[in-house]
């Protein structure tokens, strides 16, 4: 029976090709009375790859506190309360957290974010999580986010996902006052049934 088993998880292994290990990561890092910051980075997991197309686009709805670097402002870095998207740009002696990139898509709007690029004749060093941008949707908000590795002209992995709902504080209260009374009701019938 156990080579039954092993050989279906070979079997299972080898017909399955492998994933990229390449990703990108979607942390909560704040909340205003706004909305919620959410903070993106690039988990390379060691992979090499020389250029990265990322998109982040807001579902029905739209980012809050959108910056543009071109108009003079240095961009914040990961967990500040705007959208920004091109913090890649600067180099790091400039801006702590910059890179030097050069992108040949940097684009962010109230609607959406695209970043494309790498660095001129380097590849992109995925040993450590790298900091792509700041996402700050309304409380309720939804967005989506997809992005493509490329090493040498050729795709090596993509990545999409969406960030995670935060409920509105009414909605956890309702949920909180239901679930108190769902315990109270039992309560009662296994006192009324003694």
């Amino acid at each position: 029976m156990r080579r039954i088993v092993a050989f279906t998880v070979l079997l299972s292994l080898l017909a399955c090709p492998s994933a990229s290990a390449i990703d990108i990561t979607v942390e909560t890092t704040g909340t205003t009375r706004d909305g919620v910051i959410y903070s993106l980075y690039l988990d390379g997991k060691g992979e090499e790859f020389d250029a990265i197309d990322l998109s982040i686009v807001g579902d029905g709805v739209e980012f809050l506190r959108v910056l543009d670097f071109w108009k003079g402002f240095l961009p914040p870095g990961p967990g500040t309360p705007f959208t920004i998207n091109n913090i890649l740009l600067a180099a790091p002696t400039f801006q702590p957290g910059g890179r030097g990139w050069s992108l040949v898509a940097n684009d962010a709007t109230r609607t959406g974010i695209r970043i494309a690029g790498g660095p001129l004749g380097r590849k992109i060093d995925s040993s450590e999580p790298i900091f792509l941008a700041n996402a700050m949707l309304p409380v309720d908000g939804r967005g989506v986010y997809s992005a493509t590795f490329v090493n040498a002209g050729t795709t090596v992995g993509t990545a999409t996902g969406q960030f995670p709902i935060i409920p509105e504080p009414s909605s956890v209260l309702l949920l909180g006052l239901g679930l108190i009374s769902l315990a109270g009701t039992r309560h009662c019938t296994q006192r009324s049934e003694r």
